[in-house]
Order: C-alpha cells, then sequence, then structure tokens
C-alpha cells in the first residue's frame, strides 16, 4: 500500500463495494416489504370473503352448515390457509383439515384478534415443520362489540424466501462482477495518474545523479500534463543554469590555475578548500596540507584584527610580507562571507614581489650612488672655489692647479649625465639606430687601432685575430656597437695589469657572430659576476672611481646590445682574466635603414 496506484485502486473497490451493498440491500428491502405487503392485502382480502361468505352470511341455524362446506374447501389450490377460531380460541373449521380434530393455533396474531385487533406477522416460525408463515387474523364482532369469531390466514413464505434468496443471490453476483470491473477501471484509471509520475519519478531520481538531458512525454492538458511540461521546462532550465554554472566554474578554475599569483581558499575550520598551482610553487612546498593556524603560525603572521569593519563598514583586508627562502611574497587575507553576513572563510591571495623588493632597493641604491657621484665632485669644486674666493687666486700658480681640478671634476659630473641621460632614453625607448652593414674584421681593426696607444702605455700585448671570412658583416649601428666594444676593450686596458694580454678574436655559430675581448687580468669573482651590468655597480669600487668610471658603462653597453636583438655576456675566473662576448644575431638585412639619426 505504499504506492498510490493500490490506494486508488482500494479506495475505488471501497467505494463500489460500499454503493454495491448499500444498493442490494436497499433493493432487497424494498422487494421484502413489497413482497410482505402484497401477502398482507392477499391475507386481508381472503379474511375478509371469509367473514363474509361464511361467518355473517348465515344465522345461527345454519352457521354450523356453513363451517362444513368452509372446512371442505381445499387450499391445495391456493398459497392461504383458512381458519375460523372461536371467541375461545378453538378452530371451528379449517381448509387445512375437512373434519375435527383441527389444528389450533396459540400464536399472538390470534390472541391480538380474540381481543378486538386486527393481528399481522410475517415471519412466524413453524417449529414442527420448520416452515415461515405469514400470518394474519380479524376478527369478527357482534352486535354489543364481543369477539364473536376470529378468520385467522396464513400464508408459506417459502416462495418468498427463495424469491429473495435468488434475488440476492444476484446482487452477489453482481457485486463481485461490479468488484471485477472496478479492478480492471480502477488500475486503468490509477495507472493514467501514477504511470505519468511514476515516469516523474524516475527521471527525477536520474536527474538528481547528474545526468539533466531528462524529457518526459507529455499525453494530456490536465494536472498531471502540466506537471510533465514544469518538470521539462525545469530540467531544460536547470541544465542551463548547471551548463552555464559548469562553465563559470571551469573558467574560474582555469583563471584560478593560470594566475600569476597564488590563491587560498580556508573555509570556517580553517581547512583549505581551494588551492591553485602556483601557491604551492611560492611557498616551495610539493603539497598544501596545512590549516590557517599552522599556515600563521609558521610566518608568524598576526590575524586577530580578522572579520572587523573599516569606518565605511567593509571588511578589513589585511597584508603581510615574510620570506620563503630567497624570495619575498605579500599575502593578503581578505574574508568572505555567506548569506546571513557570517564570516564563511578567508582567501589568501600571494604575490612574489622578489623582483619589485629587489628593484626598490635597486633604486634606493642607484639613488644613493647618484648622490653620492655627484656629492664628491660638488664638495671638491665648493672647497676649491672657496679657497679661491678666500685668496688663492692671487697666486697664480696655485689657482691654475685648482682651476685644472675643478675643471676635472665639471667634466666627471658632466660624463655621469651623460651617461645618466643616455640610459634615460634607453628606458623611455627614445635612442633610435641606424642600421647598416659592418663589417667585422673592419670593425675590430678600428678598434684596435684606437686602443693600442692605452695597451701601449701599459706594456700591454693587444692581440688582434680576424675573422676567417674576411667578407663577414653584421647589421648595427656603427657608433653604438663601437662604443660597446670601445668600453669593453678599455676596461680591459684598465684593470689587467702592466704586461697583461688582452685578445679580440670572433667566432660563430649557427645563428652568431660573436666578438669576444678577452684579458689576463684581475677576473671577477662569482659573487659579483651577475651584477657586473648593473647601473653604478663596482667590482672595485675605490679603484673604479680613482679610474675615472662612472659605473654605468657596461649597463649601457648591454641596453645597445639588447637594442640590436644581440646580448652582452661575461665569462670570469677571479685571478686569471675575463671574457666579454658581443653576440650579433646573423640575417638581420631586413633592419637596414637609409636615415642616419645622431646619437645625443
Amino acid at each position: 500500500m505504499k504506492s498510490i496506484k493500490w490506494r486508488l485502486i482500494a479506495i475505488y473497490l471501497g467505494l463500489v463495494f460500499i454503493v454495491m451493498i448499500v444498493t442490494g440491500s436497499f433493493i432487497l428491502l424494498s422487494m421484502k416489504s413489497t413482497e410482505i405487503d402484497k401477502a398482507k392485502s392477499q391475507l386481508e382480502l381472503y379474511a375478509e370473503k371469509v367473514s363474509e361468505q361464511v361467518v355473517e352470511s348465515y344465522d345461527e341455524a345454519d352457521f354450523q352448515t356453513g363451517l362444513e362446506q368452509f372446512s371442505r374447501t381445499s387450499s391445495s389450490d391456493s398459497q392461504i390457509q383458512g381458519n375460523i377460531i372461536s371467541e375461545t380460541g378453538e378452530t371451528v373449521a379449517s381448509t387445512t383439515v375437512s373434519q375435527p380434530p383441527f389444528p389450533s393455533y396459540n400464536n399472538s396474531v390470534v390472541a391480538m384478534a380474540l381481543s378486538g385487533e386486527t393481528g399481522f406477522d410475517d415471519s412466524r416460525k413453524d417449529l414442527e415443520s420448520d416452515v415461515t408463515w405469514i400470518c394474519y387474523a380479524m376478527p369478527a364482532m357482534t352486535i354489543n362489540g364481543t369477539v364473536k369469531y376470529v378468520v385467522y390466514a396464513q400464508m408459506n413464505a417459502s416462495s418468498m424466501q427463495e424469491s429473495l434468496a435468488q434475488t440476492t443471490q444476484t446482487i452477489i453476483v453482481a457485486i463481485l462482477l461490479a468488484l471485477v470491473l472496478a479492478v480492471i477501471m480502477a488500475y486503468v484509471f490509477a495507472k493514467t495518474i501514477t504511470g505519468p509520475i511514476h515516469q516523474l519519478t524516475e527521471k527525477a531520481k536520474i536527474l538528481a545523479e547528474g545526468d539533466l538531458k531528462q524529457n518526459v512525454e507529455v499525453h494530456s492538458n490536465d494536472e498531471i500534463g502540466q506537471l510533465a511540461e514544469s518538470f521539462n521546462y525545469m530540467a531544460s532550465e536547470l541544465n542551463k543554469t548547471v551548463g552555464e554554472t559548469f562553465r563559470e566554474k571551469n573558467k574560474l578554475e582555469a583563471i584560478l590555475h593560470n594566475m600569476t599569483d597564488g590563491v587560498i581558499s580556508f573555509d570556517r575550520n580553517g581547512e583549505i578548500s581551494h588551492a591553485n598551482t602556483v601557491a604551492a610553487e611560492m611557498l616551495e612546498m610539493d603539497k598544501l596540507d596545512f590549516t590557517l593556524d599552522m599556515f600563521t603560525r609558521k610566518y608568524a603572521l598576526e590575524l586577530d584584527d580578522n572579520g572587523k569593519d573599516d569606518e565605511e563598514g567593509q571588511a578589513v583586508q589585511l597584508q603581510y610580507t615574510f620570506p620563503v627562502g630567497e624570495k619575498y611574497i605579500n599575502a593578503s587575507f581578505s574574508p568572505y562571507f555567506n548569506e546571513t553576513e557570517e564570516i564563511e572563510g578567508i582567501v589568501v591571495v600571494l604575490q612574489d614581489i622578489t623582483k619589485q623588493r629587489k628593484l626598490d632597493e635597486m633604486r634606493k641604491e642607484f639613488v644613493a650612488n647618484v648622490s653620492h657621484e655627484m656629492r664628491t665632485p660638488l664638495t671638491t669644486i665648493k672647497s676649491y672655489t672657496e679657497t679661491l674666493m678666500f685668496g688663492a687666486w692671487e697666486e697664480k700658480d696655485v689657482a691654475m692647479d685648482f682651476l685644472n681640478i675643478i675643471n676635472n671634476e665639471a667634466d666627471r659630473m658632466s660624463f655621469l649625465v651623460r651617461d645618466l641621460l643616455q640610459l634615460s632614453k634607453f628606458d623611455s625607448k627614445q635612442v633610435t639606430f641606424k642600421f647598416i652593414k659592418v663589417n667585422i674584421n673592419e670593425f675590430i681593426s678600428d678598434n684596435v687601432r684606437q686602443n693600442k696607444i692605452l695597451a701601449d702605455n701599459k706594456n700591454q700585448q693587444l692581440i688582434l685575430e680576424l675573422f676567417h671570412d674576411n667578407d663577414a658583416y653584421v647589421v648595427a649601428d656603427r657608433d653604438r656597437v663601437n662604443q660597446v666594444i670601445n668600453n669593453i676593450t678599455t676596461n680591459a686596458i684598465k684593470y689587467s695589469p702592466e704586461g697583461a694580454t688582452i685578445r679580440i678574436y670572433v667566432t660563430e655559430d649557427k645563428n652568431w657572430y660573436k666578438i669576444s675581448v678577452a684579458d689576463t687580468g684581475m677576473g671577477i669573482s662569482k659573487e659579483d659576476l651577475p651584477r657586473i651590468f648593473e647601473r653604478f655597480y663596482r667590482v672595485d669600487k675605490a679603484r673604479s672611481r680613482a679610474m675615472g668610471g662612472t659605473g654605468l658603462g657596461l649597463a649601457i653597453a648591454k641596453e645597445i646590445m639588447e637594442g640590436h636583438d644581440g646580448k652582452l655576456t661575461a665569462e670570469s675566473e677571479y685571478g686569471k682574466g675575463t671574457t666579454m662576448t658581443m653576440w650579433f644575431l646573423k640575417g638581420q638585412d631586413n633592419k637596414i635603414v637609409e636615415t642616419d639619426d645622431d646619437f645625443e
């Protein structure tokens, strides 16, 4: 009975059964009442005729003769048995027996008639013959109002009972047949209702399991048909919504895992609910399996203010910076809320600010270096100027020495400003190059001639090894690359001791021409080598400054080579020498231009 189908069938059967029982009972009772009324009418009519024809039609002298004639009347042809009973209750005539003794009747019907009232009984049971009789008794009254005789008539009720029994059987058969038909009709009726509901249930289960492409056939326009249409609409909209949600989730997952920032989401219990691979890489972990408390304790972070609001009612976002190995990580903690405005968890966004931190440090160092480089000549100029103002100008030789020093310091500041302006133009992409074909052997030969005197002054050997292909060329701005190789060569001469050997040679591979300048000087340590192209960086600061360097030459040279789609590299071993290499990309003829822009 858990199924609504069987409940409907049971209700339908119960309804039909009750209707049939009530109807059958009403029919049986109506038939019985009709038969009894009919029998009563027949008995009344029979009793009245007997009273008129026998009791009242004879006088005292002839009454006995009338009784004898009445007794000789046979009741075999009639269903009614007649009897005449005296006022003493004795049967004096009967159609059932022609001669005395006549049967005696002492039932309630006779007693009522003897008392002067008409009596009727539709169910008198004869205990001897086990026959049911319908009895009627009518008193015959005297002039004085006393009972003279009683006419008693009875009819056998067996035929009526048989008729009622047959009717009852017919009604029972009709009830059973009606119940069978009711079962069939109820099953069909219930099927029309529960069939679509069952289909909807099965489709709903499949829908709940994740298969959203469900559709129910609509067979009617009634409430069930409307329910099926609503289900189809719901499934369609749900499929669209879930599809959009899935696409948005995939989009967010793709964004999350392709972000350059690390993202970790903690739920209200402090457990990790989402995290991308960048976060694990930033924290240098193979797997993120810590809680929020473990995370904050490991990096000594305080989250006491988490979840509070600022003056505008916005959630406070906390930021911390902490080191991870050689990196610096900035962590932003932001709470997120549920529909009841309660904190549901915390999202932590991690940013690798190592480069930014290094740039800040380099910027600070750059400002300090510029300030230091400018302060020294300015201090010298000011001190010598004040000395001249206080009388030293009167001594010509001293004044000339002071003015030469002031001039040299002014030149030094001029060179510094020039180099800074060059770097500023490189940073702002304002430098243009005049690309032409530059013969490699001619180019390096000119450089050797320019620096030959400097090398000879230190008794150094400046060795030139020409390239095997005398027609080999690179596409470059001749003045710019000449500035680069001059810087490299003069550095090799400056920082190499007397008697050192400086070698200039050319090599190539599939994609590059490489012009190298190798010296046998002091070399550069492994710690300093990665930083030699930084601005104002000097390996030996005191010695470099004494030699007049600004610390910007290699930075400018690197910018020039990168502007040629090439590169400038250094190889060195401390105490054994340094090799600087200019890399020129082959096949750059498409860059050749006709115009020439002066470099300022």
